[in-house]
This record gives structure tokens, sequence and C-alpha cells, in this order.
């Protein structure tokens, strides 16, 4: 008797790990991230892993939704729209976490593999894990509270103050863990923003004329699968 409940419950165990397993092993999968209430960004793999595939920006319209700009790249992770009206392009940044494949991965939580900046269907600059680390960015987080070393968190696309131009918002703990740093990357450039040129440029149309209404970028408002 006492053989057969160790093996009913070797078995139980068996199967409750095989099944966690099999629920994925970090797989691409198809995501819809929606910005502005009107504009929303597809990507479609084209395979388990890796990055083939393609990612696309939408626009919402009552005849049927427009495609404003295509990448032909799957783009995993969190993304962030942003109109650029010096440039007159939608830009994209894209975040990739670490990918999580097993049950021992889980040190990889909040790790970045990847920061990569896109604009006019084109990647423009793009930040490797190692690059990251090196400028502080090793662990994000949804607080910053604890001021541990390494950690930061993210605040999206933001408008320069006065200014005609946007930035990608990092904040991020000091060296030493007693304060706060921010890092602003233009969205344009991928680069850290300097604006010692270009405040008062004119601001370009959008195609049909008129200047997308985005305010302050969002963090994506919904991450759904593709059904």
């Amino acid at each position: 008797m006492k053989t057969f409940l160790f093996l009913t419950a070797a078995t139980a165990c068996l199967f409750l790990t095989t099944g966690f397993k099999m629920a994925g092993r970090g797989e691409n999968r198809p995501t819809v991230q929606s910005f502005f209430g009107t504009y929303y960004v597809r990507s479609v793999p084209s395979s388990d892993y890796g990055t083939e595939g393609k990612t696309q920006v939408f626009k919402v319209r009552s005849n049927g939704d427009e495609l404003v700009d295509e990448y032909p790249v799957y783009m995993r992770g969190e993304l962030y729209l942003g109109w650029d009206p010096i440039a007159g392009k939608w830009c994209l940044v894209h975040l990739e976490p670490e990918r999580i494949t097993s049950n021992n991965d889980f040190a990889k939580l909040g790790k970045v593999s990847r920061l990569a900046f896109y604009m006019g269907g084109k990647e423009i600059m793009a930040y490797t894990g190692k690059e990251l680390e090196e400028m502080g960015l090793k662990q994000k987080v949804q607080t910053l509270v604890y001021r541990q070393r390494g950690q930061f968190m993210v605040h999206g696309i933001q408008q320069v103050p006065a200014t005609n131009h946007y930035v990608f918002v990092i904040e991020k703990t000091t060296e030493k863990g007693n304060g706060i740093e921010t890092i602003s990357l233009d969205i344009t450039t991928g680069k850290t923003f300097s604006d010692d040129s270009g405040k008062k440029a004119a601001p370009k149309g959008s195609a049909n004329g008129s200047q997308p209404d985005q305010g302050n970028a969002p963090k994506p408002l919904a991450i759904l699968p593709d059904i």
C-alpha cells in the first residue's frame, strides 16, 4: 500500500512538472499592443524562437484599419509607440526581456536582452544586454523605492518640455544606490538626448496633412494574444 501511494505521488509530481514545462518554454507568440486609443502595434513571429516575422503599426479607421508602418522583424516584449513631429514619422521602441525557457531561468526575471529603436520601417539603433548593464541597467523593476544598484524603471516616451522633441525615459539607481538618475534617449536616433539644437524646428504634418494627437506616450495599454 505504501509503495502504491509513493508511486502515485511520484507520478502526480511528474505530471505537474511536465505540465508546467509543456505550458511554455519561452516560445514566441503573436501580440497586439495598443496606444492612444486609435493605434495598435501587431507583431507576428514566423517561428517559435528567433526574430523572424513582422511587426506592423495600424491606425483604426471605420472603413478598415490603415497600415502606417511595417518592420520585417518580430518584436518580443514591450513596445512603445511615439510620433516625432520634427521627423514627421512614427517611432517604435522595443524593450526585449531575457527569454525564460526553463524552471531554472527565473534569475533572468527583470533582465533585458536588447533595447532597439525603429523609425520609417528601419532599425536605427540598438543596445545589447551587455551594453545596457554597462549603462547601469541590470534589472527592470516597477518601482525604485528600494534603490538597489542596477535597478531601473521605464517611463516610456515623453515630450521634452518647451520643445518638439520626444525621448524614451528611463530612471535608474545611482552607482552607489543612494539616489536616482534619469536617462533620456532620443526616439529618432536612440542616442542620449541633447537639446542644444533644433529646439524650435517646425513640426512636419502627417501623411494626411495633420499632426497626430499623441500627448505623452503611455506604457503599452494591452498585450493580448492575436486571436
